[in-house]
């Protein structure tokens, strides 16, 4: 099962670097969606670039890749502690895992939970907008644009954009935390490795 933990690790290592680099993206673009000029066109131009490095452009896929990472980390794990995984993306099983492997009170155990839980705040409108009441459903959503392939009621990503400093903070309380969660994992790995 190494042989198959260490490719979770190194595909959930792709998805980590991609988060990192879009949440760096966001901190440091600033997060506007506007532009100032001396004209309407320096002014449209202005905030075409602005647009491009905020979260109307990049939060969607930083937030999936960020549970992707942790997804792909925490799969590895199992296999590494030769438990077989499947292709469920319910984050209550893995914590219920985790949690009888590592203890409620390991580092691991609660960053993990953090980057599912803690930075819900943001994701409880946009998860009663769109009736989300699962973790499946969560990681659906930001894959696709439909609720399900038989209704096609389009998905209402609103509530993620448009959050100006507020989401500055939240970018760098979630690229932390999956900082800590890679680390987490990496001390892990190195030790049953």
């Amino acid at each position: 099962m190494k042989y198959r933990a260490r490719k979770f690790f190194l595909l959930g290592e792709q998805y980590f670097k991609t988060a990192e680099l879009l949440l760096e993206t966001l901190i440091n673009g600033g997060n506007s969606n506007a532009g100032v000029g001396n004209s309407y066109e320096e002014a449209y131009e202005i905030m075409e670039k602005n647009v491009a490095k905020s979260d109307a452009t990049l939060f969607i896929p930083a937030i999936f890749m960020c549970l992707q990472s942790t997804e792909l980390f925490v799969k590895g794990l199992m296999l590494l502690n030769e438990i077989e995984i499947d292709g469920t993306h319910e984050i209550q099983k893995f914590l219920e895992i985790l949690k009888e492997l590592y203890t409620e009170s390991s580092l691991l155990y609660k960053e993990i939970k953090k980057m599912y839980y803690s930075h819900q705040e943001i994701l409880k409108k946009y998860k009663k907008d769109n009736g989300i009441t699962n973790s499946h459903d969560l990681y659906m959503s930001l894959r696709y644009p439909e609720k399900n392939n038989t209704s096609h009621d389009s998905i209402s990503y609103y509530a993620l954009i448009y959050n100006n400093d507020e989401g500055i903070e939240l970018f760098r309380a979630i690229k932390q935390n999956l900082t800590n969660i890679r680390n987490s994992i990496l001390l892990e790995y190195n030790r049953l490795f």
